[in-house]
């Protein structure tokens, strides 16, 4: 990372930044081209888990070339520091990029772990029970990183 003062290494912080990013952002490969897909995510114990729909574009991409990068972030204010000048200004911020390979489940108690585990993404309990006809219907991935960094204005 070129601007080590802003690397974030403490679990807990890295941790929040997960938990409250709304959306995450899988980077995939086409045709030696990215193409970038928000998704709804869950994370837990440090494995990322996704889901969609049993047919398109992005499950091709995921099959050809299960290598993937997720980015995260949750940004607050513009930062105009008293400054006139824009290019002075900034912007509070923290983030987190990691990168692994899409393993898709299909055992569906794997499945519906990871399914919950998504849903607890946006709810604190009171988790509604997951149906067979739902689990069945639905694509699940987990990407368990290789990689991971973190970052934050200062």
């Amino acid at each position: 990372m070129r601007r080590d003062k802003q690397e974030i290494t403490e679990k807990s912080v890295i941790a929040d930044i997960i938990k409250k990013a709304g959306t995450a952002r899988l980077g995939i490969n086409r045709e030696g081209a990215p193409y970038v897909v928000p998704m709804n995510f869950g994370y837990d114990e440090g494995i990322f888990y996704f889901h969609c729909a049993g047919a398109g574009l992005k499950l091709e991409l995921l099959k050809a070339d299960p290598r993937v990068c997720i980015e995260l972030d949750e940004s607050s204010s513009l930062q105009k520091g008293g400054k006139e000048n824009p290019c002075d200004w900034g912007v509070d911020y923290r983030s987190v990029i990691a990168s692994g390979e899409a393993v898709f489940l299909e055992d569906g108690n794997g499945k519906e772990k990871a399914l919950n585990i998504i849903v607890s993404q946006f709810l604190d309990g009171n988790i509604p029970p997951l149906t067979e006809a739902g689990i069945r219907a639905t694509t699940v991935f987990k990407v368990d990183p290789d990689s991971l960094t973190a970052k934050g204005s200062d």
